[in-house]
């Protein structure tokens, strides 16, 4: 009955499901195929050339790929794209096929695509994709070819340098390809109009042209004031050639013009300080910054310590910042106390070494070469620094000594092997104003066992640690000076008389015995010697050099 109502109603019953890949006529595309669709649609008639490239690419790419098979698919994949690269090369997928092609190619095929392109360089810089065949260009291109693209950026340098992806093509051509006129030629787009219109080819840098025209000097560094300000941002900060500029600025500018540039770039300088131009820009704003702004430039360098200890150049500007901050409570608290917890990573890296050895003996000739000294004192004498250089000195070790003795007070017998390391060992006896006692304790437990022929891995007779404890050794008599205790002393106090004298079965053992006797006063001399006097018939016997002048030792009055 419900039926025939319904029949009535014009209602024929419930309807039947569609099948989710049939349509009306039961053949509704799947996914993948409505994918290739769109794509036949947006390459129009290129679709069949792309997929055919890709498959080529893909054969292309593999590195089981014999040089034969690459060569004939570069040829045949070159055949393919030909006369339509500049198209190509703004695509996401075929952009990469351009890139290999320029990779594997030969010079021919490689002079045929940058034919195609060479009137788009600064387009294809802007492209998300089409930037990478630029790279590609500038890394397998000829020589004339990476001149003709640098000499396509003239005159567009600040404009790329501030767009985010041509900044990337501009930054490659800058570090990796450009020589040394180029690089100058670029850098004066920033000098002003005249120079992005009118390259100077004899100008090399800014330096030179101050020297040949100083009249120009204050009118260019406002042109470089200006032209800086919208590249003071994160992303355009990143780029080698904007640190450049800047450090060309620094090193030209009044100290008042300084100061109004510090304020921008106070929280940016952690992004420039890994590049030497940059580096010397970080510096240049500690020294000249105020206590405010120094005060600002540390707190950016909270738990990027140990990183930038690490840098080439970026601990340089840690060595500044000794140098220079009056706040030597805020220094302890972010940036050595972070150097106090990663101190085995930083000592194990040279240039961490000399982070940590310029807080023990600042600027110490036996550590620094004169011209890495010559660096910092460019900082002495400014105007924003008041304490006296040996109180700051004195003020950031007394709070470093402590955790340095700590340091080296456990595992002294790998300290001691470990040449690179062992040398800081005089330097912390020497200067760190916490008690040293720790680690003189710690050298004699690592002395602590006697000699065996053959151990060339005892600490007497390693060359390393040997060398260590000789320059200990050698500081008895300063330290005897200052009424304090040497390492001698410790020895004789805490080594047994047996083991003294299985050091003089060794070469380096001898002489360290030697070196003990000629550095200790008479006390110690007289009981070394009693403690030795049982090895005289021995010492005779042994042919090496250091056994011959040991006994010459105990046997002098």
């Amino acid at each position: 009955m419900l039926v025939m109502v319904m029949s009535c109603l014009g209602h024929s019953g419930p309807k039947e499901k569609k099948s989710k890949t049939e349509g009306e006529d039961g053949a509704n595309p799947t996914k993948k195929e409505r994918k290739k669709e769109r794509k036949m649609k947006k390459l129009n008639t290129n679709f069949e050339l792309v997929e055919k490239a890709k498959k080529m690419w893909e054969m292309l790419r593999r590195d089981d790929c014999t040089d034969d098979t690459r060569k004939t698919l570069c040829r045949n994949l070159f055949d393919s794209v030909q006369g339509k690269i500049k198209q190509l090369a703004f695509a996401h997928d075929t952009s990469r096929v351009i890139e290999c092609l320029m990779k594997y190619g030969n010079e021919q095929q490689r002079t045929a695509i940058f034919n195609e392109i060479k009137d788009e360089i600064i387009a294809m810089s802007k492209s998300k994709y089409a930037k990478f065949v630029m790279i590609k260009m500038l890394m397998y291109g000829t020589k004339e070819q990476k001149k003709k693209i640098i000499e396509a950026f003239y005159g567009n340098v600040r404009s790329l340098l501030r767009h985010t992806i041509a900044a990337q093509v501009i930054e490659h051509a800058y570090n990796e390809v450009a020589n040394a006129t180029e690089r100058a030629l670029l850098a004066q787009e920033f000098y002003g109009p005249s120079y992005v219109l009118f390259k100077d080819q004899g100008a090399k840098t800014l330096s030179q042209l101050v020297k040949e025209t100083p009249a120009v000097k204050e009118q260019v560094l406002d042109h470089i004031r200006e032209a800086l300000t919208p590249c003071l941002e994160k992303s355009s900060l990143a780029h080698s050639m904007v640190h450049h500029i800047l450090f060309e600025y620094f090193e030209h500018a009044s100290n008042e013009k300084k100061e109004t540039l510090i304020e921008t770039l106070q929280e940016q300088l952690i992004h420039i300080l890994h590049t030497h131009d940059g580096s010397r820009v970080a510096m240049q704003c500690i020294w000249y910054g105020s206590a405010k702004v120094r005060k600002a430039i540390v707190k950016t360098f909270k738990t990027l310590v140990m990183k930038i200890a690490k840098e080439e150049h970026g601990h340089f500007v840690l060595l500044a910042a000794f140098d220079a901050v009056d706040d030597t409570k805020l220094m302890n608290k972010i940036i050595l106390s972070e150097l106090k917890e990663n101190l085995t990573a930083i000592i194990q890296d040279p240039n961490g070494r000399k982070v940590v050895l310029h807080l023990l003996s600042p600027r110490d000739p036996r550590y620094f070469h004169p011209k890495y000294v010559d660096v910092l004192k460019q900082g002495d004498g400014n105007s924003n620094s008041k304490k006296d250089a040996a109180v700051r000195a004195k003020e950031l070790l007394d709070y470093f000594s402590v955790g340095v003795v700590e340091y080296f007070s456990d595992g002294m017998k790998e300290h001691l092997v470990n040449g690179s390391v062992g040398i800081f060992l005089p330097a912390v006896i020497e200067k760190s104003t916490a008690d040293v006692t720790p680690i003189y304790a710690a050298i004699c437990d690592a002395c602590n066992e006697a000699y065996v022929e053959g151990a060339e891995n005892h600490v007497v007779e390693n060359a390393a640690s040997h060398f260590v404890m000789k320059k200990l050794v050698q500081m008895d008599k300063q330290r005897a000076e200052q009424g304090l205790p040497g390492l001698t002393d410790e020895l004789m106090q805490r080594i047994p008389e047996k083991v003294l004298q299985s050091w003089t079965l060794c070469n380096r053992g001898a002489f360290l015995l030697v070196n003990m006797l000629e550095c200790s006063q008479a006390p110690v001399v007289s009981k070394l010697k009693k403690s030795l006097s049982s090895m005289r018939s021995e010492l005779a016997d042994l042919g090496f050099k250091g056994a011959s002048v040991l006994l010459e030792k105990l046997n002098a009055k």
